[in-house]
C-alpha cells in the first residue's frame, strides 16, 4: 500500500496538518523556520553569508519559543 501522506519537499518528514506552502514547495515547520530566516537575511543583509546566520539564528529563536508553550 503507497503512503499517502503529505511529506516535506525538503527534508522528507510526514507533515501534520498541511505544512507550509511557498510558490514552489510544501515544507514542515523546521523546514519553513530555515526557509523564512534564510530569506529575510537576504532581505536585510543582501549577501549569502547573511542569510545562512539568520537563518540559523531564526531556527533557534522558534525552537525555543515552541518549547516553551
Amino acid at each position: 500500500m503507497p503512503d499517502t501522506a503529505t511529506r516535506c519537499d525538503q527534508c522528507g518528514k510526514k507533515l501534520r496538518g498541511s505544512g507550509h506552502q511557498t510558490y514552489t514547495r510544501t515544507l514542515c515547520a523546521s523546514c519553513n523556520d530555515a526557509y523564512m530566516g534564510a530569506a529575510a537575511g537576504l532581505i536585510a543583509g543582501g549577501d549569502v553569508e547573511t542569510g545562512i546566520a539568520t537563518a540559523g539564528w531564526y531556527q533557534r529563536i522558534r525552537k525555543l519559543t515552541r518549547r516553551e508553550r
